[in-house]
């Protein structure tokens, strides 16, 4: 009790001057151990990081925070944090606040810029990259992350250089090159995204991705047995993705496999019931394999999943209709293809040449000669209006029509009919038979197919009744389906008695 009572006594001994300097050190000294605390608090938040306990690092740095709230690296690495656990809105605000403590540092900037884009606000996304991408050019994950908000955008031409940027600097990153694909897959640069997809592939074999989209393009590219065995090659990786097989069955069709084709999108179905393409292209396949009843029912599937938006489905609806001889319904079909999408040509053809087949040849007459001055090479255009003319008598008209379809540079099928129609079988033949040529080279044997069928209505319109019966019964050999125009085209009445058509009206249904 003595020496406390000593201790008390020199406290009240001191002056108030010595009392003031005591005071001051002690406050510095409190001061000290306070800042001391929020970079213990820190450090524990960096260890915790370091050993990806992001929950317990988080609670570090809100501890360093509530003892200095200017802590720069606290919001920082409590930003990316949250960028890591996807709680990207929390990760904003913190590197809003780094920036406003340092204005102008590029890292912050970036990991801003980062951020928006995973928030989907890429207008912003490229403003904050942009800005650090002036101070820091040679940073490849900057200039990557600017060419994918530049893409989410669809500004894929202002992309492309920039994804260039990123790989001349780091190109040993197969992602770059996957992401470069899916943008030039956009751009409809089929050889150009095939070549990333093979340069992502050897950088990384197991890139499931990759070998999908390189399937794709290669589908694109008609190279059908490599994009099988690609497809293969994912369906290995991931056997319960319905997009593989709707893939596959895709490009089976196009192979004219319809068997195969039919039964890898049911397979594709089976997994997702709500895959609106296993529907369509199934729905194709069925066409082509004279199932009307089930491609009608796949189609409006189809159709309902896209929720009646897809122009796609609808002219295939059309051309379901057109098969089976149902104008009308063709017609309704084209429109809403249309409506959809006004200036889809073919669309307009189609409606065209429904309603010529219900009679209504005024009504398209006025639809063509509008496609006409939309498109003056859409040579079947001409044809059609040709062919409307010559069976309201006036010879001379359609032949002008007939003519004019013949100079056309981009539509050589349309070509090949109007060179029927002005008796000139041979070049009409030789323009068919070079498209065979071309498509059965890439194995494009469904639309070869298809060809013979159009090669025997030239034959047809020509009079050359043997080759005529010879072509038909080589494209309904090989599953062509479309038998409407046979029964229902005035040029070709003059063969329906002929002992030929009756037996392959017979052996064929129509």
């Amino acid at each position: 009790m003595k020496n406390i009572r000593i201790k008390h006594s020199c406290w009240r001994n001191l002056s108030f001057k010595g009392f003031l300097i005591i005071s001051v050190f002690l406050s510095a000294i409190l001061l000290i151990s306070s800042q001391a605390k929020a970079q213990d608090y820190l450090k524990m938040g960096f260890e915790a990081q370091d050993k990806a306990n992001l929950d317990d690092a988080i609670k570090y740095y809100n501890l360093a925070l509530q003892k200095d709230s200017n802590l720069l690296a606290a919001y920082i690495k409590r930003g990316l944090c949250y960028q890591d656990l996807s709680q990207f809105d929390l990760a904003l605000k913190d590197f809003k606040k780094a920036n406003e403590i340092k204005p102008g540092d590029p890292d912050i900037e970036m990991s801003i810029g980062t951020t928006c884009f995973h928030l989907k606000d890429y207008r912003d996304a490229e403003k904050y990259l942009e800005t650090a991408l002036k101070k820091m050019p040679d940073n490849a994950r900057a200039q990557f992350d600017l060419a994918l908000a530049k893409s989410n955008m669809k500004d894929y031409n202002g992309a492309l250089p920039v994804f260039d940027k990123a790989i001349s600097l780091e190109p040993d990153k197969s992602q770059y090159y996957y992401s470069r694909a899916e943008v030039e897959d956009r751009m409809r640069k089929y050889e150009d995204a095939l070549a990333d997809c093979n340069k992502a592939i050897k950088l990384q074999t197991n890139y499931e991705k990759a070998y999908f989209l390189r399937a794709k393009e290669e589908n694109e590219l008609r190279l059908y047995n490599k994009a099988l065995k690609d497809l293969d090659v994912v369906i290995g990786m991931n056997p319960k993705n319905t997009r593989y097989y709707a893939e596959k069955g895709d490009i089976e069709y196009h192979q004219g496999n319809l068997k195969a084709s039919i039964n890898d999108c049911s397979k594709a179905i089976n997994l997702n019931s709500l895959n609106a393409e296993a529907y369509y292209s199934k729905a194709l396949a069925e066409t082509d394999s004279g199932m009307m009843d089930s491609a009608k029912l796949d189609m409006a599937h189809s159709n309902m999943l896209f929720k009646n938006k897809s122009p796609f489905v609808w002219i295939e609806t059309a051309k379901i209709n057109i098969f089976n001889g149902d104008y009308a319904a063709a017609s309704d079909a084209a429109q809403k293809t249309l409506q959809l999408d006004p200036k889809y040509i073919f669309a307009a053809y189609q409606l065209a040449y429904s309603e010529s087949y219900m009679g209504h040849d005024s009504v398209a007459m006025q639809i063509l000669q509008r496609l006409v001055k939309a498109d003056s090479n859409f040579a079947i255009s001409y044809w059609l209006m040709g062919r409307i003319t010559y069976g309201g008598g006036n010879k001379l008209a359609s032949m002008l029509y007939f003519y004019k379809g013949i100079t056309s540079k981009t539509d050589p099928l349309g070509q090949a009919y109007c060179y029927a129609f002005v008796g000139d079988e041979k070049k009409a033949e030789t323009i068919i038979k070079r498209i065979i040529k071309s498509d059965d080279s890439v194995g494009y044997r469904i639309k070869a197919r298809d060809l013979y069928g159009d090669l025997a209505y030239v034959y047809g319109v020509t009079k050359d009744e043997d080759k005529f019966f010879a072509s038909l019964n080589r494209a309904f050999a090989a599953g062509y389906a479309n038998k409407g125009w046979i029964v229902n085209s005035p040029e070709l009445f003059y063969l329906k008695d002929k002992p030929a058509y009756k037996e392959l009206a017979a052996k064929y249904h129509f």
